[in-house]
């Protein structure tokens, strides 16, 4: 049995929902907008920028995102510029000469999704507060509730607390649409479902928050023993380009250590070649052309020396 409709609107007014997570959305966007406009061609591709140093771009989103100084900037953050970029898992932060430098890890190619399955028990409201990045592909379940969050294209990275939070606000605005179309009882069974998430938000019972990523960029922050994952594939082979990369280095190294071995021998040393040294290759072979002509004239000037010598006498 749902509620009355006209009660849903004081319903929306005792969600649970921290408002701060919506500014913190509009900074996350910014954030990528920013990135994509430095280090990317425009489709996603990198332009050869690796890194963004932190203060200037926390200073330009600053000013561009209409606050009237620092102190109310961090005030949106909840902290410096620095520490909301370590709040975002998919950020990495590196301090180079002294100032620290950042840069948004890029999606992974689909050769290199690998399946995954990520899961949270929520014992407590202090559980509510772990960081939650859903990627693009991602969907999200509340088996207890039979609700899901829907993969929508787009990164989102909130708290467990904020995402459920977003969720309430977004299904009661969605019913109090007077153009939503919906039946009455339609809008009851949403407004049951606002109420039920309200209510998993005081953690009344342990309840699990599961993860269903087919790309396997979804991550949590802090990502400890309290998250269970589970591959729902085999790790991918690693690129071609990235393989050789790997294999240089090794390849490199057993060059010079047979070249140590072999420097260090001395003339009390034996070495015996089990096969006969192999042919050259054609491209060698040219190359060493010129010395091999180069030995055939002086053979043939060394020739005519004896016979010039005999018609002088």
């Amino acid at each position: 049995m749902g509620i009355p409709i006209s009660d849903s609107q004081a319903v929306l007014q005792n969600t649970k929902l921290d408002m701060s997570h919506q500014e913190a959305s509009r900074l996350v966007e910014h954030l990528q907008t920013m990135w994509e406009g430095y280090c990317t061609d425009g489709e996603g591709n990198s332009n050869g920028c690796e890194w963004l140093p932190v203060e200037q771009i926390g200073s330009m989103m600053c000013q561009e995102l209409g606050y009237e100084d620092e102190p109310e900037f961090e005030d949106a953050l909840k902290g410096s510029f620095a520490d909301f970029l370590d709040k975002l898992p998919y950020v990495i932060k590196q301090e180079k000469n002294g100032k620290l430098y950042f840069q948004i890890k890029p999606e992974l190619p689909r050769s290199q999704w690998r399946a995954t399955k990520m899961i949270v028990k929520i014992s407590s409201t202090a559980d509510l507060w772990r960081t939650c990045y859903k990627s693009p592909y991602a969907t999200i379940e509340i088996p207890e509730l039979e609700f899901e969050f829907s993969a929508d294209g787009k990164r989102h990275t909130d708290s467990i607390y904020n995402h459920i939070g977003s969720a309430v606000y977004n299904l009661g605005n969605y019913v109090q649409q007077g153009n939503s179309g919906l039946s009455d009882d339609h809008k009851n069974k949403i407004m049951d479902t606002v109420i039920a998430l309200n209510m998993f938000l005081d953690v009344p019972v342990p309840w699990t928050w599961v993860v269903h990523d087919p790309s396997g960029m979804s991550e949590f922050k802090p990502m400890d023993g309290h998250v269970e994952v589970e591959y729902l594939e085999p790790e991918p082979a690693a690129e071609p380009a990235a393989a050789a990369a790997a294999a240089e280095p090794a390849a490199a190294g057993e060059a010079a250590a047979g070249m140590s071995e072999f420097m260090s021998m001395d003339c009390h040393m034996i070495v015996e070649y089990l096969e006969p040294e192999p042919a050259a290759e054609p491209a060698a072979a040219a190359a060493a052309g010129p010395a091999a002509a180069g030995e055939a004239a002086a053979g043939e000037a060394a020739a005519e020396q004896p016979q010039e010598q005999q018609q002088q006498q």
